[in-house]
């Protein structure tokens, strides 16, 4: 049987590349994550889930639906509040009296004006 010697060589030169570049490894970029991270992060997300819950209540809904505002879309900003919004959301849900959740849906929407006018977000198509 007759032997190839360019059938041979582009084995090898095959061979050769995926040894070379099997040994490559791409870099890790792990940081160290702290316990006060994990903390905020799960305080966070807390936080979004009590909003959720109260944006879920019928008579917030019928309130966001009399002022215009598509609930599902609210559903969708509270999902992509950032920490600082949140802690200012936060801070007007505190200075509210309790059972103002008039207060509280113009807190949101107030939040959500705020975005629309930095151009983050579309909800009030006429602003």
């Amino acid at each position: 049987m007759k032997s190839h010697p360019t059938r041979s060589r582009f084995i090898a030169w095959i061979l050769m590349a995926l040894f070379t570049f099997a040994g490559v490894q791409v870099p890790a970029s792990a940081a160290i994550v702290t316990t006060d991270q994990i903390a905020a992060e799960s305080t966070l997300e807390d936080r979004r889930s009590e909003i959720k819950e109260m944006l879920m209540r019928d008579d917030v809904k019928q309130q966001l639906v009399d002022l215009g505002v598509d609930v599902e879309h609210v559903q969708d900003r509270v999902d992509s509040l950032t920490a600082s919004e949140l802690a200012q959301l936060d801070s007007k849900m505190d200075d509210l009296p309790a059972g103002g959740i008039l207060g509280a849906i113009l807190a949101v929407i107030l939040i959500l004006v705020l975005l629309d006018l930095l151009g983050a977000t579309d909800v009030f198509p006429n602003i």
